[in-house]
Order: C-alpha cells, then sequence, then structure tokens
C-alpha cells in the first residue's frame, strides 16, 4: 500500500453525489411516498414531514460518501479508499492502468477540473475499474507522469512504447477533424430515423395534455385540408429531425484531434463536455471501418477501434473513434502512421461471384414476407400498403451481397460485410483472433458455399464477424491461413 496523504475530491464534487443521490433515492421515494404517507395519514404524521426527514437523510448520506472517498497517489500505485459501511481499498498498479479517459464540461474549464476514469487489464465489468468524479487536472497528469516513468524503467518497453521528448511530440502523428467533413457526415447520418420516432412519441405524449375538444376541431380542420396540412407536419418533423441529429454529431465531433505518443492514442473531442481517451495502442484489437450508404457515396469513412477495454464511446458499444470522418483514399495512410500494423494503401477485395448474391436477396425477402402476411390477415385490403417492403428487401439483400468481401494482407485479414444499408469492414491481425469457424449447413453442401466467422476481443466480450455465402474453396484458404 502506498503511505501518500489522503486526497479528498474537489467540493464540486458534491454536486456529482447529489445528482447520484437523487438517481438512486428518488425512484425509490416516488414508489413509497403515496402508501407510506396513506399510513402516515392514519397516524396523524404530516406527509411533508416524512419527505423532509428523507431528504435529510438523503443529504447526510451524500456528504458520508464524499467524505469517506479518499485517493491517493503513490510511487508504484494509486488507491482509492471508499464506502461507508463496508469499507473498500483499490489499488492500482501503474503498469495495470489500460485506459484512462477524462471528461470536463465547458463550465468546469476555467476551474480545471475534470471527471477521470481508469481502467485496469484484469477490469471485466462494463465500468471502470475506478471513478473520480470531479478533481484537478494536475491529478491526471501527475498519474499518466508517474504512469509513464514506470513503463520506461520496464524492460518489456519497445521503442516506440519509450515516452517521447519535446521535440519528438511535436513532430509525433496527429488528425484533426475537417469542418468540411464533419458536416457533410453530420448530414448523412442514419441517426435521424430514430429521432423521428422519439418525436413522434413525443407528440403522443402532448397529446394526452391537450384537451379532446380542442383535438377534435383541429381534427376536423385536417380533414377538410387534410394532403397539404399532413404533408407539412410531416416536413416539419423530418426538418427537426435533421437540424437535431445533425447538431448532436456536430458538438459531440467537435475539433475531435487523434494524438500518438509513446505507444498510446490520444483523442480529444465535444463542444460543450470536452472527452479525452487514452489507450496503449497494443491494446487495439481490430479496426472497423463503416459507411453507410449515403457515406459511400460522398466518400467518407469512418474508423473506430475494437479495444480490450470498455474506453470510447458508450453508444457505440465502446468503441473507441480513431478517425470520426475522413476521405476513402486517405484511411489506411492515415492508420498506418498511428497503428504500425495497418496497411498503407487501399486492400482490393476479393468479391462474391455473382451467382451467390441471389441467396442474399432470397433470405431479406423471405423474412420481408412476415410482416406482409401479418397485414394482410389483419388488415385486409389495406394490408396491400406492405407490398413496397418486397422491393425494400431486393435492395436490401442485393446491398449486403454486393458489399461482401475478404483478403489477407500480410498477417492481417480484412473482413467486409453489408448489413442495414451499411458497409462495414474489419481489419484484424492474425494474432488478435481469438477463435473462428467454418460453418455449412447439409443444404451449402451441394452448392459449395460456407459461412466464416471469426471472433475477436472487443471490450469485455467477443465481436463477431462473419462474412456469408462465400465459395467453400476460398472459405478453407481462409481458414487454413488463420490456422496457420
Amino acid at each position: 500500500m502506498t503511505s501518500d496523504q489522503k486526497q479528498h475530491l474537489h467540493p464540486f464534487a458534491l454536486i456529482y453525489y447529489v445528482y447520484r443521490g437523487i438517481i438512486n433515492w428518488g425512484i425509490w421515494a416516488i414508489i413509497l411516498f403515496s402508501p407510506v404517507r396513506a399510513g402516515l395519514n392514519r397516524v396523524h404524521v404530516n406527509g411533508t414531514a416524512f419527505l423532509i426527514g428523507f431528504a435529510i437523510f438523503v443529504a447526510g448520506w451524500v456528504l458520508l460518501k464524499f467524505y469517506y472517498f479518499t485517493f491517493q497517489i503513490g510511487d508504484d500505485m494509486v488507491t482509492v479508499n471508499s464506502g461507508i459501511i463496508v469499507k473498500r481499498h483499490t489499488h492500482i498498479p501503474y503498469s495495470r492502468i489500460q485506459t484512462i479517459q477524462r471528461s470536463q464540461w465547458f463550465f468546469l474549464k476555467p476551474l480545471k477540473l475534470e471527471m477521470l476514469r481508469i481502467e485496469t487489464a484484469g477490469h471485466e465489468n462494463k465500468r471502470p475499474e475506478v471513478v473520480l468524479p470531479l478533481v484537478s487536472e494536475t491529478v491526471r497528469e501527475e498519474i499518466e507522469r508517474k504512469r509513464l516513468a514506470k513503463r520506461s524503467d520496464s524492460t518489456n518497453l519497445t521503442p516506440s512504447e519509450i515516452p517521447a521528448s519535446d521535440e519528438a511530440k511535436q513532430t509525433a502523428p496527429q488528425y484533426e477533424i475537417n469542418p468540411h467533413d464533419l458536416n457533410i457526415f453530420a448530414v448523412t447520418s442514419f441517426g435521424v430515423f430514430p429521432l423521428i420516432g422519439v418525436l413522434g412519441a413525443v407528440y403522443g405524449k402532448i397529446q394526452d395534455y391537450i384537451p379532446q375538444k380542442f383535438i377534435d376541431t383541429v381534427t376536423k380542420e385536417l380533414v377538410q385540408q387534410s394532403l397539404i396540412i399532413i404533408s407539412v407536419i410531416v416536413v416539419l418533423i423530418v426538418i427537426l429531425a435533421i437540424i437535431g441529429s445533425y447538431l448532436s454529431i456536430v458538438q459531440k465531433y467537435y475539433r475531435f484531434t487523434l494524438h500518438a505518443q509513446s505507444g498510446q492514442l490520444k483523442t480529444y473531442q465535444g463542444l460543450f463536455q470536452r472527452k479525452s481517451v487514452t489507450i496503449p495502442v497494443n491494446r487495439i484489437q481490430a479496426l472497423r471501418i463503416k459507411q453507410n450508404v449515403l457515406r459511400q457515396w460522398a466518400k467518407l469513412s469512418t474508423v473506430q477501434a475494437l479495444a480490450a477495454s470498455s474506453a470510447g464511446d458508450e453508444d457505440k458499444g465502446n468503441d473507441m473513434m480513431v478517425l470520426p470522418v475522413i476521405k476513402n483514399d486517405q484511411v489506411f495512410p492515415h492508420l498506418a502512421t498511428f497503428i504500425p500494423w495497418s496497411p498503407t494503401q487501399l486492400v482490393p477485395l476479393t468479391r462474391l461471384p455473382h451467382a451467390n448474391r441471389y441467396y442474399f436477396i432470397r433470405n431479406a425477402m423471405f423474412w420481408s414476407l412476415i410482416p406482409i402476411l401479418v397485414c394482410l390477415y389483419f388488415f385486409h385490403l389495406w394490408g396491400l400498403l406492405s407490398l413496397p417492403l418486397l422491393l425494400f428487401s431486393f435492395f436490401l439483400g442485393f446491398y449486403s451481397a454486393q458489399n461482401t468481401g475478404w483478403q489477407t494482407i500480410a498477417d492481417q485479414i480484412l473482413l467486409q460485410n453489408g448489413h442495414w444499408f451499411t458497409r462495414t469492414q474489419f481489419l484484424i491481425p492474425r494474432k488478435n483472433v481469438q477463435s473462428f469457424i467454418l460453418v455449412q449447413s447439409i443444404w451449402m453442401k451441394r452448392t459449395h458455399l460456407a459461412h466464416l466467422r471469426v471472433n475477436v476481443r472487443h471490450g469485455n466480450h467477443n465481436e463477431l464477424v462473419e462474412i456469408r455465402y462465400v465459395p467453400l474453396a476460398a472459405a478453407q484458404n481462409l481458414f487454413d491461413w488463420l490456422e496457420s
């Protein structure tokens, strides 16, 4: 254990604990208040007094949590002490730290305060090993300085992992997002569709609070001018969804930068909340390169890292964003400057034979028959309106087949598939493949086809990568290459 002096969180961390207290205890207060108030009324106790007492209890609990939460930054490890009734002491040697994430809201920047999340190699949960809710920026700087010092003293470091000098830091590879590309990236997001659903749900909730007489009057007017009014409403909802999706993406990736230093990748992003993630390059298990069909037309790609940690974007399955938006022809030249095992140029893929595309189209159209038959059964003639699903599923299957491909490059395998009009490439070093399997059903034996499935570690679980209906000879060659 370290003998360094214990430090408390910044006093503003009380706001964080109050927020967590409201979330954790407020739900119970709402659930229990009505039955408890009924019981209190029978014994002539004021319900307001009960609420005040409950609030005092929560406030006291919050203060105790804040008081008993301390941390120590020693020469060999970080120690975090917490717990009111059950004491917990978490010791994190610097050699075991895998990722350090920081979050800083814009109003905390003048105060130089931030939240830190530290994850270790032995971490198995989805949450980070340690969260320091609000500390000075100097805390992170001290931890990183001692962490790098420990790594430089180790005899197991490769040259790329040795801490860089000031001159080397200036020449280290960097990437900064292009504002023009970011605008196109935001406009071409499929995130607009769930946002339309949210706006529709909000409208449905608002209707519950609008007087029925007013709704009947509006409905009568809509019937008289239905086509024009409904079209205007639909267009407004779509426009609002597009604007909301655009602003959300722009503020999220505002001034995104990527730095490579001392064998680590560091990212910075965000307008209102500035976030940073630091991760060793050797923890990256694979790269995922994504494009939806709109971004394919715009020739833009997104690159994410699948890491053996939970670092990254919680909304995207903890994928660490490496290059949010970049021109297709610049993807691999940029990646090679940050990740040594990445190819330096675009890799041509082996594609499916044209005859194999039938199976993707057949499967997609088969699944579309289920909602169509349900609509025909319940809505009869009106159910015919669901028939365009067949055309949609045809193009969905064709897109999947068109975007299936594979290739091996040195000691990496590149697998590409297409789902829901989004093309995804996985670049996986052979040494990082956890398992692989060749799948062939009894019907596929006759057609000499197979599915190849590859598992790679992603966070605390596996990422399954599959290419389907590959000619058996090609699938067997890939299988043998992985096995070698």
